[in-house]
């Protein structure tokens, strides 16, 4: 397995190959490479690029928020416990992690395996697992789960029916889980609202629901394993009128709206060109229109289930 330096100073596992089971991992649309799962229906790619945008992704949430997380855990994360990072994409979080807190064992699970498998803090492993089919460890596994900015990955029906429960399950009694989303954009100007309405439109169709940000909570109450359940929310500003972490902001967005260019362009039945042109007008509106993002926190502790 290959590896390569990403703009941000990581080094990332590249899987190009013309071994025919590692192509079948994968499907290439305009130029994009994106996984190759039946039952997932995630449209962002998981080629270098997109590497590079969840990097600075995890930048941008990590300054915005000034923590990797909510959850009063850090006594246990100092002494040490274990932690799942489901969904960790490349690793950026986990491997941030790993490195702070060096008494705690780190694992990180994504359908894509983008993420390092030699390059890493000794405390941090990664495998190559599809949450819908199961997360393949033991009940009450772990002191703390993660996941962030998941809600493109499943249908309203998967997260409340395998998801959630399926991530809880793992969660030792006592333990936390932190699920963090981002809302829709807030201030948008009118090029941007219709990209976003057409967006909607196309997850709606798929049995996705783009307001599952809001929704975290009462999953999680729903299992009857949470009782105090927090929430809090951020702004990520989009564009230079917030100086330089609107401008990460921006690069942040722009990035994304690009990648989920293959499946959005064909939904709206518009060219490649077109859409770029779109893409052109909604970079002008960020700062005409100061628009921002808002992102969610929810986290809990599980309790041991009432059985009487």
């Amino acid at each position: 397995m290959g590896a390569q330096n990403s703009k941000h100073g990581k080094v990332l596992p590249v899987l190009e190959s013309s071994d025919s089971k590692a192509h079948e991992q994968f499907q290439y649309l305009l130029g994009r490479r994106f996984h190759n799962v039946s039952d997932i229906i995630y449209d962002l790619p998981n080629d270098e690029d997109e590497v590079d945008r969840l990097h600075l992704e995890h930048f941008l949430t990590r300054d915005v928020w000034k923590s990797n997380f909510s959850s009063p855990i850090t006594p246990q994360l100092e002494s040490g416990c274990k932690v799942l990072d489901a969904g960790c994409g490349p690793g950026t979080w986990t491997i941030e992690m790993a490195i702070n807190y060096d008494k705690t064992s780190f694992v990180g699970i994504d359908i894509s395996p983008i993420f390092p498998m030699e390059i890493k803090p000794i405390n941090a492993n990664f495998n190559k697992a599809n949450i819908l089919d199961g997360i393949p460890h033991p009940d009450e596994s772990f002191d703390f789960v993660h996941m962030r900015y998941m809600f493109p990955s499943f249908t309203q029906k998967q997260w409340e029916e395998i998801v959630i429960n399926e991530i809880v399950r793992v969660i030792k009694i006592g333990g936390w889980l932190e699920l963090c989303e981002y809302e829709l954009c807030q201030n948008c100007g009118p090029v941007l609202e219709s990209l976003l309405s057409a967006r909607r439109e196309m997850l709606i169709k798929e049995g996705r629901n783009p307001d599952v940000a809001r929704l975290l909570g009462k999953l999680m109450k729903d299992t009857q394993h949470f009782d105090d359940i927090y929430h809090k929310t951020k702004e990520v500003p989009i564009g230079p009128w917030a100086g330089k972490i609107g401008e990460v902001g921006r690069d942040n967005i722009v990035t994304r709206m690009i990648g989920i260019k293959p499946a959005l362009s064909r939904f709206m039945n518009i060219t490649s060109e077109q859409y770029d042109e779109i893409m052109q007008k909604i970079i002008k509106e960020f700062n005409d229109y100061k628009a921002y993002f808002v992102t969610s926190r929810w986290y809990a502790k599980k309790k041991a289930k009432n059985t009487t």
